[in-house]
């Protein structure tokens, strides 16, 4: 049934033609904006609940948030929501705001972080400014960049694997004045506050747990390691395969071309990556065989290929990934994973970086002292790992 009640007036007094209509709801969106009753970085309520406060219809809502887009007042994020545009906050509110600089919202992951931080920045007292660089190096390079002058006492950065003009970026971050915190990952050789996973506790439990199934051969399926917890993963791995008294093999891992996989995201076709570098080894190797891959959008990818070869999951492929994202609940069969705790790592990043604000910014030379935060991880079963012997 359709939606006509533009075209009548309505309860909140927006009367008048269609094509004017989505103004009218504009001016009113853009004064709770600039008046700060929505606080920068806070997410839009839905259409559907814009359209039955203002009595008008949601295309009407769309027309008035696009006008709120050119304005540079708010910004979406697909799939996720409109999000009210961060402003430089006047002196009062600067005194109470953190920054957390997010390389891609649309990840399940990073997502439940910055629900974590909002969390723990609302119990904490601050306002926070969240800023997404939606997989673009270059964004996130320029948001990184603008945080010294945002007006915010901290930031919260969670970096790109390895990226090396953010890599860059980060170094000139740190030289300023700014408090810093890295979350989930550290370009390596750079030196920082750190709050991230037990990533190699988790790679070791999982490369174990197929171990335990009979596999003789485990295969990683990675990027590689331009960033701590790539390179904790792979530590982790290979030292569950010593323990079980297997040397790890070269051809064993297998490695993401990360040109591929940011082109694959951009074009919205995030299991890509894996999807293009499993091939060679499904054709190569005779089932059954097990694979450790180190995102969800990797083992989708892994899923995709063997579903086109003819390969059962897990009859001739077991699988466990990482991270237990909105795609990891919806694989057939259900993958086994190992869940990062996003709201314990938010959490923990808020508390750390208030404790920085706190003890001043760390000496210099050797007895520069860093803070680091390790979060436990939770290996879940489920239905993507068979036993190699069939039993």
């Amino acid at each position: 049934m359709s939606d006509n009640r533009d075209q009548e007036g309505n309860a909140t007094g927006f009367a008048g033609a269609p094509e004017f209509l989505h103004r009218s709801v504009a001016e009113t969106l853009r004064r709770r904006v600039t008046e700060g009753n929505w606080g920068g970085g806070s997410k839009l309520p839905a259409l559907r609940e814009i359209a039955d406060e203002f009595d008008v219809s949601t295309m009407t809502v769309r027309r008035a948030i696009r006008t709120l887009e050119g304005e540079g007042h708010v910004y979406r994020i697909a799939g996720v929501g409109v999000f009210v545009r961060p402003t430089p906050p006047t002196r009062a509110v600067a005194q109470k705001m953190l920054a957390f600089a997010a390389s891609d919202l649309s990840s399940g992951f990073e997502m439940g972080i910055a629900r974590g931080v909002e969390k723990a920045c609302q119990d904490h007292g601050w306002a926070v400014q969240i800023l997404d660089a939606q997989h673009d190096p270059s964004l996130e390079a320029r948001n990184m960049l603008r945080l010294p002058g945002s007006g915010c006492r901290g930031a919260l950065i969670l970096p790109t694997w390895g990226d090396p003009k953010c890599v860059e970026t980060l170094f000139k971050i740190q030289a300023s004045d700014l408090p810093v915190v890295l979350v989930d990952r550290i370009p390596l050789g750079l030196k920082a506050d750190l709050v991230e996973s037990d990533h190699e506790k988790g790679a070791y439990l999982a490369t174990k747990y197929l171990l335990e199934h009979g596999h003789r051969h485990v295969l990683m399926l990675t990027p590689r390691p331009g960033v701590s917890s790539l390179a904790a993963r792979i530590h982790g791995y290979e030292r569950a395969l010593r323990d079980a008294g297997k040397e790890p093999l070269p051809e064993w891992k297998v490695w993401l071309d990360l040109e591929v996989q940011a082109a694959a995201f951009r074009e919205s076709r995030k299991w890509y990556g894996g999807y293009q570098a499993i091939l060679p080894v499904l054709k190569k190797l005779e089932p059954p065989l097990a694979v450790f891959a180190v995102d969800p959008y990797t083992a989708w990818g892994v899923y995709e290929r063997c579903r086109e070869l003819g390969l059962r999951i897990p009859d001739d492929v077991s699988i466990v990934g990482c991270d237990d994202s909105e795609i990891a609940l919806a694989m057939r069969p259900p993958i086994t994973i190992v869940s990062q705790r996003t709201d314990e790592i938010g959490r923990a990043a808020v508390e750390l970086l208030e404790r920085r604000l706190e003890t001043g910014p760390p000496e210099t030379g050797s007895r520069k002292t860093l803070y680091h935060t390790i979060i436990d991880v939770d290996l879940v079963e489920r239905q993507s790992v068979a036993s190699a012997d069939g039993g």
